[in-house]
């Protein structure tokens, strides 16, 4: 039976070797590479084209996420599993989106530990159950908002409100990210509300000043006070 090829990406020696060791003892994995970095990391799997990467979100010279956005874009059939901790659940969302197949909590069990990487290599996600919930409620929300906006593009009644075509050109993240501004919500704020990170906001922020042809925060808080979103 072949076995399945590994890359452990974690900046902690004691990690990437203790992870290393555990997978070594099951007889159907193959440590291929450890790296310290998101750069070597994708140096490794453009090397050895592994079936698995095990990837720590904090790392040196490029971080986790960014290292699993340009991987799946080049082996899109390569596994990602995300290792997190609790205070990280900010970044799950943006792991998904990149394309991560699933997510440790470090620190779990042995066997919880492989049970994880055995449901992703048989194409389940397995989220950790501290997100799964406000997960669920985000979904949800974007659903409510999707909704909203296709019977306000039919009520009659919007048409006498004073609309600015140029929000109609905005998608539903950045909907959801200007009625949180609209609040007066900080990026932060938003970031945990939408389980983005503060760095997407400001992506999405400078999109949208783009596409209402504002330059600051407050000449978009006040566009969004002077027309009907």
């Amino acid at each position: 039976m072949s076995k399945t090829t590994v890359i452990i990406a974690d900046d902690q020696p004691l990690i990437r070797d203790g992870l290393a060791a555990i997978l070594t003892m099951e007889e159907k994995y193959t440590i291929v590479a450890k790296t310290g970095d998101g750069l070597a990391t994708i140096m490794q799997v453009q090397l050895h084209q592994p079936q698995l990467v095990l990837m720590d979100i904090h790392m040196p010279k490029l971080d986790g996420l960014e290292a699993t956005k340009q991987i799946k874009a080049e082996f899109p059939d390569t596994k990602i599993i995300i290792l997190t901790t609790f205070e990280d659940e900010e970044y799950i969302w943006e792991a998904i989106r990149y394309g991560a197949s699933g997510f440790l909590i470090k620190g779990i069990e042995t066997e919880k530990l492989l049970s994880t990487i055995q449901d992703c290599l048989d194409g389940r996600i397995n989220y950790p159950n501290s997100i799964q919930l406000r997960l669920a409620q985000t979904l949800h929300s974007l659903e409510n908002d999707e909704e909203r906006v296709s019977k306000e593009n039919i009520e009659p009644s919007n048409l006498n409100q004073q609309r600015d075509g140029k929000l109609d050109g905005l998608s539903i993240q950045e909907r959801n990210i200007v009625r949180n501004l609209k609040l007066g919500k900080s990026n932060q704020a938003i970031a945990t509300e939408l389980f983005l990170t503060t760095g997407t906001v400001k992506n999405y922020l400078s999109v949208i000043y783009k596409k209402l042809n504002v330059s600051s925060r407050s000449e978009t808080v006040a566009y969004l006070h002077e027309n009907e979103l």
